[in-house]
This record gives C-alpha cells, structure tokens and sequence, in this order.
C-alpha cells in the first residue's frame, strides 16, 4: 500500500512531525484559551488539528469540527453546524430535546435511515435565519459541555465568514465567546491575509481574541527520516542527497512532498535506488497531469498579474522595492500591489515573512518551462 498521502488528511504514520505544535494546541485549548492558527496552504493545518482532536478527546473533551467552505449563507451556515453538533451526540433525541429548549424558533427532526439508526435535521422552511437563531445555536454549543470540561471548537476556513456580513457575524461570535465560560476555539484558514486582517486589525471584532501560532516549514531532517522509512517499505533506497533534492523541488511543502513521493513509489519496483532521473521524471508526470489546468490558470491572469508571477520564477524577496520592479519590469507599485492581492486571493501566491511564493511549486515549474519556450 502507497505509504504516501496527499488530497486527503493525513493521518497516522503518514502524520510525521509537527509534535511541538500538537502539544502547544492540546494545552493551550485544554488550559481554557482560544487559538488562532496562520500557514500557507498545503502546509498540514487540517491534518494537524485533527491529530490535535484525537489527543484532547481522549483526555474527555467534546471536540466540534467546522469546515466554513461550503457556507455560502446564514441559513446555510446555520445547517452544517448543526449537522457537526450533532454527529457528536451519542443520544440524538437528548440532543433534539436540548435543541428545542435553547434555539426557539427552529424545529428539531430525527428520522431513521433504512437500516434504522437515528438521523437529526432541522426544519427551516417556513422561517428567516437571523442573528437570534445564530446566538442561539452558540448558545447550544456550551450546553453541550460535560464532566466540567469545556467544548472545543475548531473553525476551520474561518475567513470565510466575511459571507455573513449580513447579520455581522463576527461581531456575534465575539460576543458570545467573551461570556462563554465552557467554550474554547481553534481558528485556522488557508488564506492567511485574510485570517492575519480578521485577527490584528484593531477595528475588527476579532483583534487580539486569542492566542497566535504560525505553522511554518517542516524541519529537513524529519522529512528526509520521513522518506526513507516509508520507501524502505517496498525496498526502495533513497540517499540524503536525492531527498534533499525533493524537498527542494517541492519547496519543502508538505502536501506536495507526499505528492510527488506518492508517485515515484507508483512508478519505481522493490530493490530500486532513487535517482535524480527517477525524480524529474515523476515531476514531469505531475506536470503533465495538471498541464492545461496550469495554462488556463496563467492565461486568465491579466498582464500585471502574469508578470508578477514571471518574476515569482526568478525569486519573490521585496517584490514592492524599485530595484526588484526595474530588474522584473514591473508595472507601477499601485498596478503591482493590485495584482499582489488578487493573486495572494485566489491562493495563487503567498508570502513569509518578507518573501512572497507560488503556492504550488508544480505550477512553479511549469511557468519556468512555458517562458523558455514563449520568451
């Protein structure tokens, strides 16, 4: 069996690492205090969370897992969470009972399913969501605490409540989580502008709510042990040079990383030593899988944005300084800044520290052969 995951959570053995980062959530959740959680796309968020709830629920916590992606509306909103409370429950006509008493105006179903278990639902047919029935769902959430222990909450793809301005939601969350005394959050999206602008701008709700941490690069070592162990399953050699070489190309991302070791293991026999070639070969496999979703991404860029990411190519330190625009042939910093912050966006880039990247190093190189053969 294929040792290497990616497009999925990662879990168990294929989870390696981030152990520090694991322990820093289990306490500081466990503690009473909420988190905010900044990395780049691809860079094992979820996978890490979801090692994290392992952990705390069995140490007897109530853990609520939330994706906001699919939210597109209040009433939408108002569903799914619903539907993530209630996978929880062990005794849904409790649950359904508990409902009734705390959010008023929305009415509980359970139906059973062909093969007779328990299903719950809400019906909303004949009622406008507003902000009375959101405060009330947050306010279901705390009575769903037990053995004195708070319930956890981790709010993934938080950014994306800037859908539900309509009835201000982060003003209403921040003011149930300032009175909520059973009630932790875990706060984490893959759009990292978006997550630092809700969290550190002082006019927004949010500002200062809770602790921060930064998931960043995996340390080379452990990816490497990583590597080897897992080929060695099928016999497979693989040098420290060859895995510094793919990590490199992968630009030490680990969604990528797994990626591209999936399919070399695909397409290398037992008893093989990995080769560069072996390499560049899985990596133009890649490529060509992904080949006209790359074209059609750069193609429907407009100029200023296609040049940025020529340049992104080269190297993406101080992007906004006169030499790096002189040396580029950038537009203006106005006309680039634009194109800066559409990009970042739409995940096509994105930025540590001072250093701005293409999210995903496959489309990286991609680019670097189109502008060889265009330019």
């Amino acid at each position: 069996m294929n040792p290497f995951t990616y497009g999925t959570v990662a879990t168990g053995e294929s989870f390696y690492d981030r152990d520090k980062e694991c322990d820093y959530i289990v306490k500081t959740l466990a503690g009473g205090n909420n988190i905010v959680m900044y990395a780049p796309r691809r860079f094992g968020k979820t996978s890490l969370v979801i090692k994290a709830i392992q952990k705390l629920e069995k140490q007897g916590f109530t853990c609520i897992y939330f994706d906001f992606m699919p939210v597109f509306s209040t009433e939408s909103f108002v569903r799914l969470y619903t539907k993530s409370l209630a996978k929880q429950q062990s005794n849904l006509q409790k649950f359904a009972s508990t409902f009734s008493t705390i959010v008023k105006n929305i009415r509980p179903v359970i139906k059973f399913g062909l093969d007779g278990s328990p299903e719950f639902s809400i019906d909303i047919a004949s009622k406008e969501i507003d902000e009375t029935d959101v405060s009330q769902l947050f306010d279901l959430t705390e009575s769903l605490s037990r053995s004195n222990k708070p319930v956890l909450v981790f709010l993934d793809e938080f950014q994306e409540v800037e859908k539900l301005k309509e009835i201000n939601f982060e003003g209403l969350l921040r003011s149930k989580i300032q009175h909520q005394q059973q009630v932790n959050y875990l706060f984490f999206g893959s759009k990292t502008h978006m997550m630092h602008a809700i969290f550190n701008d002082k006019k927004r709700p949010f500002y200062n709510a809770a602790s921060q941490m930064t998931i960043s690069y995996l340390p080379e070592e452990d990816t490497i042990e990583f590597l080897q162990n897992n080929f060695l399953k099928k016999r497979i050699e693989l040098n420290t040079e060859i895995a510094n070489y793919i990590i490199k190309v992968t630009a030490n991302i680990p969604y990528y990383i797994q990626q591209l070791a999936s399919e070399i293991w695909l397409n290398t026999k037992e008893k093989v030593i990995i080769s560069i070639e072996i390499v560049d070969m899985c990596v133009e496999q890649v490529i060509i899988m992904k080949k006209d979703y790359f074209m059609e991404l750069f193609e429907n860029q407009s100029a200023s944005k296609k040049q940025l990411l020529i340049a992104l190519c080269t190297n993406g330190e101080n992007i906004f300084s006169e030499s790096y625009r002189s040396t580029h042939r950038l537009p203006s910093t106005a006309t680039l800044q634009r194109a800066e912050r559409g990009l970042i966006y739409d995940g096509v880039i994105d930025k540590i520290d001072n250093k701005h990247f293409i999210t995903d190093p496959f489309f990286k190189l991609f680019l670097n052969s189109y502008i060889n053969e265009q330019f």
